[in-house]
């Protein structure tokens, strides 16, 4: 069975009040009231709001402004039947009234937080709806927004919900005369369905094959959640399934074995077809590069390493994805400490937030008014700060895509922007000779570094904020007291070409920079003395990240290429090509396992790393 979920056209937007009901644990949901009980409380309501009903029996607003009002209180009531009973009210309400929204948040509500409600709610509603808001439903939306309510309930894996919904979804597609729809439906009811059926049956019977299998190829193959799905494809009906999680579940540490396991789910994958392939493939990917970071011979490392070129060539998608959209250079990018939203900033005066799982924008955030080139996320991810052409920082509060904060005091053009580990030091560098220290949450300037003689193209700060390092347009960077100023050591070995990029490492020992030259330059930050070279661009490098666990080094040049590199040996260990021109920017995902990078092609893009830093320093391309 392949599960999975497409998306319609979306007519109006679906804004749902799912998330304080989506969450909740079987545990905390309440028993399904009784009829009585409900009646009881149904009474109750109408007797409080007495005044409120008898104007709703008169007017349209005031059936809105009442169904708007049970459905917001309905969270406080005290009694499992009065929250029922103030929720289905709230959806009749609606539902007469021609709101679609509000009548499918309360049906949402019914279905998410009071597991086994009555199946019949879906036609009800339907019928309370009317045939004017079936057959107009280019203006209410009712499509799309069922669609959206169905989808967001089977991603939250809430199955009753996705059946109610769906049911209300096919019903209007067929009133609608809309095939897409009615496809959409059904595909959403068949596998809400099915997986309901397969729950069910493994509380009856917990190592039932069949079930096992079904809900194993969800979790692993739809979901990519491998730690719960290989629990369940063990005990598939499938013998070839259930080898091959037993194998990936015991863990192999050998490069042979781990090969093994590679091999199982590579001989897999050629059986499915669509998403499920395409995970199973990964998963293969994964064991086979395992595998490569622990090989003891050249005979090991050539198997393996020729199964991951073959998988790489063939299923490119799994390893590079696209995000377009800017119209002008993208200058770098950002990846939130979940791992699930990349920021990206670009020439066209514009800051983008990207959904990383799918390529998707998200919002498009508008306030500069020239270039933006420089961007970091404060450490909770809950804010991006930004700077560029326009000589104003300005802060930008990522859930609502609004502009918080502007601070200004430079007079040209900002160029490099660095945050301490605490988020509350933020420091800029610009074409107006300074480096200045801000108070991030004030936007007060608290120190300025340097004598102002030099243009300041890139900056750094050490994590505990004890140096800020400034690079200038004359090849040197100067390494400041983060508190006093002091000039602390300097390096000067970029031959007098402008400094584009430093980073400095984790314990605030090392720094890497990069400038008009092409090597990647490691040196002490105490002293300012040289340690080594990493050699192999062509062109100049624009921007070198560290790892999260500060072994590999990633850089990014205008020879169209970002090259990955092991960090104590500077020997490069991966090649990252597909950019139509040159890349200026790089940053690796919280987990280390990609890097994003940012190309005057006007697109960002995202890189699947094998394991490079678990062993020996294996080249791979």
């Amino acid at each position: 069975m392949s599960i999975r979920v497409t998306r319609l056209r979306i007519v109006a937007p679906a804004l749902f009040a799912l998330t304080a009901f989506g969450l909740a644990t079987a545990a905390s949901e309440p028993d399904l009231p009784t009829p009585k009980d409900v009646k009881e409380s149904v009474d109750a309501l109408r007797d409080a709001y007495e005044k409120h009903y008898k104007a709703a029996e008169m007017d349209a607003k005031a059936k809105k402004d009442l169904a708007k009002k049970l459905y917001t209180e309905a969270p406080k009531r005290k009694t499992p039947a009065m929250q029922y009973a103030s929720y289905d009210e709230a959806r009749q309400l609606a539902a007469v009234s021609g709101d679609v929204r509000l009548t499918l948040d309360a049906l949402v509500a019914l279905s998410t937080k009071f597991p086994g409600v009555d199946q019949n709610l879906a036609p009800d509603t339907i019928k309370l709806l009317g045939d004017a808001a079936l057959a107009s439903t280019e203006d209410t939306g009712l499509i799309a927004l069922t669609t959206e309510a169905a989808s967001s309930a089977f991603e939250r894996e809430d199955f009753t919900t996705t059946v109610v919904l769906g049911k209300l979804l096919a019903t209007a597609a067929k009133k609608a005369e809309d095939p897409d729809a009615t496809l959409e439906a059904r595909r959403l009811l068949r596998e809400a369905e099915a997986l309901t059926a397969a729950q069910g049956a493994i509380k009856a019977k917990p190592n039932d094959p069949a079930a096992s299998e079904t809900l194993g190829r969800y979790q692993a193959f739809t979901r990519g959640r491998w730690d719960v799905g290989l629990k369940y494809l063990e005990k598939a009906a499938r013998k070839e399934l259930a080898a091959a999680a037993t194998l990936d579940l015991a863990n192999p540490k050998t490069s042979k074995d781990r090969a093994a396991v590679g091999e199982a789910w590579y001989k897999l994958a050629q059986e499915f077809r669509g998403l499920e392939q395409r995970r199973v493939i990964d998963r293969a990917w994964e064991w086979y590069s395992a595998a490569i970071a622990v090989a003891a011979n050249d005979e090991e490392l050539k198997a393996s390493n020729e199964r991951v070129k073959d998988i790489e060539k063939n299923y490119p998608a799994l390893f590079n994805l696209s995000f377009q959209g800017h119209t002008g250079a993208v200058a770098t990018a950002a990846a939130t400490l979940d791992g699930k939203t990349l920021v990206t900033v670009s020439n066209d005066n514009s800051v983008r937030v990207w959904d990383t799982r799918t390529g998707k924008c998200l919002k498009v955030l508008e306030g500069h008014t020239g270039w933006v080139g420089s961007v970091v996320l404060t450490p909770d991810s809950a804010q991006a700060v930004t700077a560029g052409g326009d000589n104003i920082i300005r802060v930008w509060d990522l859930k609502s895509g609004k502009e918080t904060a502007q601070i200004k005091g430079h007079t040209v053009a900002i160029r490099g922007l660095a945050l301490t580990a605490d988020g509350k030091t933020l420091i800029s560098g610009a074409s107006d000779k300074t480096c200045r220290a801000w108070d991030l949450k004030t936007g007060k300037e608290v120190k300025r570094y340097g004598d102002g003689k030099e243009s300041v193209e890139s900056v750094a700060v050490s994590q505990d904020g004890k140096f800020v390092l400034a690079g200038n347009d004359a090849g040197v960077i100067t390494v400041y007291d983060g508190k006093t100023g002091d000039v602390v050591s300097k390096y000067d070995r970029h031959d007098g070409m402008m400094v584009y990029t430093i980073v400095v490492s984790a314990d605030g020992k090392t720094a890497l920079s990069g400038a008009r030259g092409k090597d990647v330059h490691v040196w002490e930050v105490a002293t300012g003395k040289e340690q080594r070279r990493f050699k192999g661009h062509t062109e100049q490098v624009y921007q070198i990240a560290l790892s999260p666990d500060n072994k590999l080094v990633a850089s990014a040049s205008y020879d169209k290429t970002v090259r990955i590199w092991d960090f104590d040996s500077g020997k490069e260990l991966k090649k990252l090509e597909g950019h139509a021109d040159g890349v200026q920017g790089v940053c690796f995902a919280p987990d280390g396992r990609s890097v994003y990078s940012a190309s005057w092609d006007k697109s960002a893009r995202k890189w699947r790393l094998p394991l490079l830093s678990a062993g020996a320093n294996k080249r791979l391309d």
